[in-house]
Order: C-alpha cells, then sequence, then structure tokens
C-alpha cells in the first residue's frame, strides 16, 4: 500500500505539472487578453497567434479549466478602401494633382480560410474614380462625341475635375504568416460603370463662387478589369489597383490606365 502511494503522489504531481505548462504555453502564445467577470467567475480570453481563442475560467477557489475554441473556417464583413487615383500613359493628357483625386470604395468580403498560411477573398462592392487636374483652369468637355480639355474663359478656375463609379467583382488569394502580422495577396477584379460627370468651379465676374457640370459619362469605359494588390502589415493593409483597360472608350479621350492605391480601413 505505502509503495502504491509512493508512486501515485510523482505521477499526480507530473500530471498537474503538465496542464500548468499547457496553459503557460496558451497564455505566451496569446497576441491578445480581454478579462471581465460572469457570475463570481473570473473569465479570461487569449487570443492566439493562429487566430483561434482559449478561455480561462477562475473561480472564487481558484480553480480553473480552459476551452479552446476552433479555428474559424470563414470571415465576412464591410471594409472602406480610402486612395488615390492617378493615371499613366498619354505625357498630353492634363496632369492629375493626388490630394483631391480621391478613390474611396466600399466592400463587403467573404474570406474563405481552408489553412493558417492561406485565404481566398472574394468581395462585392462600389468604388469611385475622382481625377482632379492641376490646372484649376482646364475643363474637360464632351463634344462632338469625345472628349476634349479646353481652358475656360473666365481664367479665375479654382477646381477642375472629372469622376466615375463602378460596380466591382474582386477575387484576391492571399498567403499569411503563421502569427497573422504579414499577408500579401494579388488578384482579378472586374467592374461595370454605374455613372460620372465632370466638374468645374470658378469666380464669376463678381467674385462669387460658380459651378458648371458636364452631366452623364464623360466617356469613361463601361467595363473596367485589372490586378488589385493587398499588403498587410499587423494591423494595416495598403491596397494597389491597376486598371489593364483604357480609362476612356476608344478614340473618345485620351490613352491612359488608371493607377490607385491606399488604405483598407
Amino acid at each position: 500500500m505505502k509503495t502504491t502511494t509512493l508512486i501515485l503522489i510523482p505521477l499526480l504531481f507530473l500530471t498537474s505539472l503538465g496542464f500548468a505548462q499547457e496553459a503557460d504555453s496558451a497564455r505566451q502564445d496569446s497576441v491578445k487578453t480581454t478579462n471581465f467577470t460572469l457570475f463570481n467567475t473570473d473569465v479570461i480570453v487569449y487570443k492566439n497567434a493562429d487566430g483561434t481563442n482559449t478561455w480561462e475560467f477562475v473561480s472564487k477557489g481558484d480553480q480553473y479549466y480552459e476551452y479552446q475554441s476552433k479555428s474559424k473556417k470563414s470571415s465576412n464583413g464591410l471594409t472602406l478602401d480610402i486612395g488615390i487615383n492617378t493615371w499613366i500613359g498619354d505625357d498630353a493628357a492634363p496632369v492629375v494633382k493626388p490630394w483631391g483625386s480621391w478613390n474611396p470604395a466600399i466592400n463587403y468580403h467573404y474570406t474563405y480560410k481552408p489553412s493558417k498560411n492561406f485565404n481566398l477573398k472574394s468581395a462585392i462592392g462600389v468604388s469611385w474614380y475622382n481625377f482632379k487636374f492641376e490646372d484649376r483652369n482646364l475643363q474637360a468637355l464632351r463634344s462632338n462625341g469625345s472628349l476634349v480639355f479646353e481652358e475656360h474663359p473666365s481664367g479665375t478656375g479654382t477646381k477642375s475635375k472629372i469622376s466615375a463609379s463602378y460596380a466591382n467583382l474582386t477575387l484576391i488569394p492571399t498567403v499569411q504568416t503563421s502569427n497573422g502580422n504579414f499577408s500579401f495577396g494579388v488578384g482579378p477584379y472586374a467592374g461595370y460603370r454605374l455613372g460620372g460627370r465632370g466638374k468645374f468651379v470658378y469666380r464669376d465676374t463678381s467674385g462669387n463662387r460658380a459651378k458648371e457640370f458636364q452631366m452623364g459619362n464623360m466617356f469613361a469605359e463601361n467595363f473596367r478589369y485589372g490586378i488589385r494588390a493587398e499588403i498587410t502589415v499587423a494591423d494595416l493593409t495598403f491596397y494597389m489597383n491597376y486598371d489593364l483597360n483604357n480609362t476612356f472608350q476608344e478614340n473618345k479621350g485620351p490613352k491612359l490606365n488608371t493607377l490607385s492605391f491606399g488604405f483598407v480601413l
């Protein structure tokens, strides 16, 4: 009997030590901790690097047990793009001013995660092109079935831009590190134009602010397609879109390709 007792005591000690080491490991691997109290029980939630959660329940008697959630295979939600547009190609085209050439977008995404280091992101959303000209007195006009750029006769222009909106579909395969602190993805997108217009702001002869609009499409392509890249470092995601199609319809505007870049919120 004494021999059996002597054997059981070390076994119990080693077992409890193993559980303690497992709990300590969960704490060390966690990247975020949340604490709250429920029914006189302290609840500690460790967010692990692999995306799972470890729950620790501590009662008044300092006894605790753990529950670890399974990795989620998918996620979804809304994201916002905040960036700027520019165009490249024809040196004779008006110079675009970065500040004011905004590229906002709102997207609903569904992300499938078959493994820790790979996911497939699909998104549907709406984006806006804004091209603000460096020459504030240069006005974009619809003339004889094409787009022309002319100096405004007032000579007092303060803002000149054209815009277009698109509904888009995007698919981005993405690889990421095991701790989730870095990821890189690149994939195709396609969109269909919803609307567009031109806007010119100037000072009239009385010095008052006046506006002129070119309503309707400014001959932007009806269908756009290209490549999107996303890079995430920690909690910051940077995106870049490059249109493979021409910005304007064939023979109705300068031959240009649009480049957009910014941040995902």
